[in-house]
């Protein structure tokens, strides 16, 4: 059978939007683990420790892979788009075409239908 749409395009669209909800879940606990850190590096006065590292050089360990997640999250298009993407390219003129005498052939054989039906009413 020749589809249309292969199938995984699906799985690999829904797939997207895992992604999207691990980078989203991952910042979260990123930001919410850097103001513990910072809460309580004031909070032990540990600012002249060398043993423990400054919040600025843990956010500047942290760069890269917040710039990943921003930049996914960015990029990746929602679902929505994607499967309206997904329509656009599989809508060409040929398409439409046939689409057309299709519709024609079912309208006609409608016209058909009731015709013969009135006729076997009268």
């Amino acid at each position: 059978m020749n589809y249309i749409i292969n199938p995984w395009v699906f799985y690999l669209l829904n797939l997207l939007g895992n992604i999207v909800v691990l980078c989203w879940s991952l910042m979260v606990i990123a930001a919410v683990a850097y103001l513990v850190y910072i809460t309580v590096w004031c909070a032990a006065d540990l600012c002249d420790s060398e043993k423990y590292p400054s919040p600025l050089a843990i956010l500047k360990k942290w760069k890269i892979p917040l710039i990943i997640c921003i930049t996914a999250l960015i990029l990746i298009p929602s679902q929505e788009t994607c499967y309206k993407m997904l329509i656009a390219s599989q809508v060409t003129t040929e398409h439409i075409a046939d689409a057309k005498e299709t519709i024609r052939e079912v309208a006609d054989y409608i016209v058909e239908s009731a015709k013969e039906i009135k006729g076997d009413v009268e």
